[in-house]
């Protein structure tokens, strides 16, 4: 540790990092030299974003020497990795000031110390970097706490630089979220609040850079799993987040990977109201680059469907038939509250919560001045009937298979799983939808 803090040291008064965001450089030469290498081709591996590709590939020339070269390809500035075919990775490089670089060493492996470099100051220091950093992970016995203090000295020598925001950000150097052992347990809500608030501030972004690096934002665990699960919350976060992005690729790329984020996310009403505010506000028209037009038409047809079964929405009245052939429709119901039930008799999870629902409608359908209008999702039209009957259904039961309903239920309500509640007033508007039955007190007393 004595002999990394006086490099860094050293490193101090050498090194001065106000540099430009080379991206686009044209050219380039990156030579390995080293022994016993057994393998016809090494590969520099890049990144952009979550997805890691080969860059370049380089025949091995008497088992020693690598040479990537290319006069005229541009190199853009980030992190590259050298790999074997079997994806092995040994030594990062910084590609941002200098392209033309040679690597030499006994070996090319991360905790080899033998390697030198010559061509670039920067890729020097990483190096170095590297070498501490995979010493002291590869002690099992080793803290996180030593892990994240030889990080930090290494990005406090040079906080500024890209090194320093790629050490940043990969290691979750972030001053304002308490370290692992200054934890106050007394203050939990201002430490969570702290994570709400902080949870991205480790990373630069200011810095284009870092777009090209393995860099891994965890955007699903901060807006599915930290946020509180409020849309207007998490739409502000998500705003406050691509707002953040100085240059237009990183904007676009994160605005591409939050709408599939949303997207794919669960069928719910939470992710549906902030897919569509994220598209209205970021890509309704306007062109994106990192979302192809053929993607941007399907985001546009599924914010279409998704906005017409948010709050406030009407829905158009459904007409379907009972076991008895007897036509049914919601426009008939004379309540203050209805509730739409989608289920299904082949449904585990229907078949543990309809028998729910069916008790409370007994006990507080008059107090509500309630009607449930239950639209079986099966064609074992006999299964339905005897289920009805079994557990002694006395709201509005119909089925999507009896004769032909008066729409397709199944693509307007964009059924993809059972069961699925809405809570409709007596206008037949959205009140809210897809709560857990536990909470239908609340939703009605609320509403």
């Amino acid at each position: 540790m004595r002999f990394l803090v006086l490099f860094i040291c050293t490193l101090l008064l050498v090194c001065s990092y106000t540099e430009a965001q080379n991206t686009n450089i044209q050219g380039y030469e990156i030579k390995f030299t080293t022994y016993n290498i057994d393998e016809s081709y090494m590969y520099l591996q890049a990144y952009y974003g979550q997805e890691a590709y080969i860059f370049d590939s380089a025949k091995v020339k008497g088992h020693k020497n690598i040479v990537f070269k290319n006069k005229k390809r541009v190199m853009p500035s980030g992190i590259y990795t050298l790999t074997d075919r079997f994806g092995n990775e040994y030594l990062d490089l910084i590609i941002n000031k200098d392209r033309y670089i040679t690597v030499i060493g006994l070996s090319l492996d991360r905790l080899s110390t033998s390697a030198v470099v010559s061509g670039s100051e920067e890729n020097a220091q990483f190096i170095e970097f590297q070498k501490q950093m995979a010493s002291v992970e590869s002690f099992r016995e080793t803290s996180t706490q030593t892990i994240d203090n030889t990080a930090r000295l290494f990005y406090e020598s040079t906080p500024e630089s890209f090194l320093g925001h790629y050490i940043k950000a990969k290691y979750y150097i972030n001053p304002m979220l308490p370290r692992s052992d200054e934890k106050d347990t007394t203050d939990a809500s201002r430490e969570y609040q702290l994570l709400i608030d902080h949870y991205f501030d480790h990373y630069a972004f200011d810095d284009a850079r870092l777009l090209r690096t393995p860099i891994y934002l965890d955007l699903k665990n901060y807006f599915f799993e930290v946020l509180p699960q409020e849309p207007q919350l998490i739409v502000r976060k998500a705003n406050e987040f691509l707002e953040k992005f100085k240059d237009q690729e990183s904007y676009e790329y994160y605005t591409a990977l939050l709408l599939s984020l949303f997207e794919h996310g669960a069928n719910n009403l939470v992710n549906d109201q902030v897919f569509v505010e994220l598209f209205d506000k970021h890509c309704a028209g306007k062109s994106i680059s990192t979302i192809p037009d053929d993607l941007l038409a399907y985001y546009k047809r599924t914010v279409e469907r998704k906005r017409r079964l948010l709050p406030g929405k009407t829905v158009p009245a459904l007409v379907s038939y009972d076991i008895s052939n007897a036509k049914h429709s919601t426009k008939d119901i004379d309540k203050d509250l209805i509730i739409i039930w989608f289920w299904d008799a082949d449904c585990d999870e229907c078949i543990v919560e309809t028998p729910k629902l069916n008790e409370f409608y007994k006990e507080f359908a008059n107090h509500y001045n309630l009607e449930v209008y239950a639209v079986a999702i099966t064609d074992d039209l006999e299964k339905w009937d005897k289920f009805c009957k079994n557990n002694d259904l006395q709201w509005i039961n119909v089925n999507y298979y009896m004769n032909d309903p008066n729409y397709d239920f199944i693509e307007y309500f964009d059924l993809i799983t059972t069961p699925v509640i809405y809570l409709l007033d007596k206008n037949h508007t959205i009140i809210t939808r897809d709560f857990p039955l536990e909470e239908i007190h609340e939703k009605l007393t609320t509403e």
